[in-house]
């Protein structure tokens, strides 16, 4: 059984690996303009951003942009469960659960070794 964690802030959706890690979608503002929906994976740290720009053409010509969050947001998670499928990285160890090795023998001194001068005749 998986320990239930407490999300990070601004986490909107949480996918799990194969290998324990998560990858988390987030809303990040790229210009004042320009948003995107970004996942992170937790594991390898991948990251891939799902713009939210979309277009339809204007009756007077050319193309009207907007932001659709809705389509950025199903791109990310389209991306999101295709990596959470495939990677095996494990998650990065917390802060606390980072245990300390036991210190190791010191090594032996070693020698240097420098290359003998070639003589000239």
């Amino acid at each position: 059984m998986i320990a239930q964690t407490a999300w990070p802030e601004n986490v909107i959706a949480r996918y799990l690996t194969i290998g324990g890690a998560t990858v988390d979608l987030t809303h990040v503002a790229i210009t004042e303009d320009t948003k995107a929906t970004r996942s992170t994976c937790t594991g390898c740290l991948t990251t891939e951003r799902s713009h939210w720009r979309n277009q339809y053409p204007s009756s007077t010509g050319g193309y009207v942009d907007f932001q659709d969050r809705d389509k950025g947001d199903r791109n990310a998670r389209e991306w999101a469960q295709s990596h959470a499928d495939t990677c095996r990285a494990l998650p990065m160890p917390s802060a606390e659960s980072a245990s300390v090795p036991p210190a190791a023998e010191p090594e032996p001194k070693r020698r240097l070794w420098f290359p003998t001068r070639r003589k000239t005749a």
